[in-house]
């Protein structure tokens, strides 16, 4: 039986200021004649206002996870230095006994109220985690008072199987994101640390964190699942080529460009707010990807001197995986937009099939070009997708990375060219004319997001 409070459940309901607008538009659009009361009130059904209206007269309810999640953080560490400090003068009788006491007793403080009683939920949650980080301790502490040489990344195995345990049974958004943590450290020690090609650890995460989250249909819970998945993309693949770590970054760009996907085929799949987390996710990665080896300096550190020869298998099935998942999202998309964002999808797996053939010291400037150009162009689509799909925040970030890269570009190629202070001061002139452009591109965008408002 899966225990949800009704006070933090969320059906992929819209985000609170959403709410909160609607809730102070209803009563105007009755009175103007835009609604009857009965749709007013089928609209009310429909979307849950009580935490709105509890936020209006009480005050913020995340203010309250916040505060109850940060006082649980400082509590735990406070009973940790306790017991560490008189770890050594304690008979290990009782050092089991306060291992299980504390995490029986956080976990049933937590479950009583945050779901049995449900009169202070927040607190609840707090205490939930603070038992779930006091299970990971316990589990290091009973190897330690044993004297258990096991290996260690199993430690963390059971840290997040536990974790998830309790995230399955009870609804806690804090105890999954440590079981996704717990997971994710387990398999990236086994990757980084002993060099094994750890699919079990990608199969555990998938299996694990995604069904929960989609089950759930929250999207902080997605966001934490997701964020595991891509910590697996990060470490995991320093096993398929651990003295080549070059290798990497073909590796980035293929699961960068099958996150795209996957977040394109949710969006035409009529789910684009669990595509956004996907996409937003890949965007990031992509930018920052080829920010970084725009600069030639660091992409020619990083080119492997000997291109092709480090590739392995389960590069070539990561890349082949994100162009078929590319593929499919471009032959299901609705619209030229989704198409473009496929393209892109594309782009980024052909981008880490270049890295592994033909990066070199030699090519590297040209690498370096097309990163370039794929950056700006990537900062430009950003900004385009969010006048498109009327999310501002997209558009600003685009503006943003497109600033930054500009200015990034300049003090690389501008230090050595030119006299000292005139660079600084056409670095500022610079700087000021991409801040007024961005200012009047800003008020442009903001403008038209507004009349495009239904």
């Amino acid at each position: 039986m899966i225990l949800q409070n009704p006070e933090l459940t969320v059906a992929m309901r819209p985000p609170e200021a959403a709410l909160a607008w609607l809730s102070q538009e209803l009563p105007q659009w009755t009175r103007d004649g835009l609604l009857t009361e009965d749709q007013a009130s089928r609209i009310r059904l429909r979307y849950d206002f009580h935490e709105v209206e509890l936020d209006r007269r009480a005050g913020p309810g995340r203010l309250v996870a916040a505060v109850s999640i940060m006082g649980a953080l400082l509590f735990g560490a406070g009973v940790l230095t306790f017991i560490a400090s008189n770890w050594e003068d304690m008979p290990d009788a009782l050092r089991l006994a306060m291992i299980f006491a504390g995490v029986i007793g956080f976990q049933w403080g937590g479950y009583e109220l945050a779901f049995r009683r449900g009169n202070h939920p927040y607190i609840g949650q707090a205490l939930l985690l603070i038992g779930a980080f006091t299970y990971g301790a316990g589990i290091f502490l009973v190897a330690q008072i044993f004297h258990l040489d096991e290996h260690y990344p199993n430690g963390f195995l059971l840290w997040g199987a536990g974790a998830l345990a309790v995230a399955i049974a009870v609804d806690s958004v804090p105890v999954f994101a440590v079981a996704a943590a717990a997971l994710a450290v387990w398999s990236g020690s086994e990757a980084v640390g002993f060099e094994r090609n750890h699919l079990l650890g990608l199969g555990v995460l998938v299996a694990g964190l995604l069904p929960l989250a989609y089950l759930r249909r929250k999207p902080a819970h997605l966001t934490v699942a997701v964020l595991g998945l891509a910590a697996w993309f990060v470490f995991g693949p320093v096993a398929w080529a651990p003295h080549d770590e070059e290798q990497l970054f073909s590796a980035w760009f293929g699961a960068a460009a099958l996150f795209l996907a996957i977040g394109g085929l949710h969006t035409s799949a009529g789910a684009p707010e669990h595509g956004l987390t996907w996409r937003t996710l890949a965007v990031f990665a992509a930018l920052l990807l080829t920010y970084l080896l725009g600069f030639h300096e660091l992409a020619d550190e990083f080119a492997p001197n000997t291109a092709g020869q480090g590739a392995t298998g389960w590069h070539a099935a990561l890349l082949v995986a994100a162009a078929a998942a590319a593929g499919l999202a471009a032959l299901r998309a609705r619209d030229s937009l989704q198409r473009v964002e496929a393209i892109a999808a594309a782009v980024l797996a052909g981008f880490g099939l270049l890295w592994l053939t033909v990066a070199s010291n030699e090519s590297s400037m040209i690498l370096t070009l097309a990163f370039n150009i794929a950056f700006f162009a990537g900062s430009v689509g950003l900004v385009a997708l969010g006048c498109h799909e009327r999310r501002a925040r997209f558009a600003y970030q685009g503006l943003a990375w497109f600033g930054i890269g500009l200015f990034s570009r300049y003090v690389e190629y501008g230090y050595d060219l030119v006299d000292k202070s005139l660079f600084f001061i056409v670095g500022g002139l610079l700087l000021l004319g991409v801040g007024w452009a961005l200012e009047k591109q800003r008020r442009k965008i903001s403008a038209a997001l507004r009349e495009a408002r239904p």
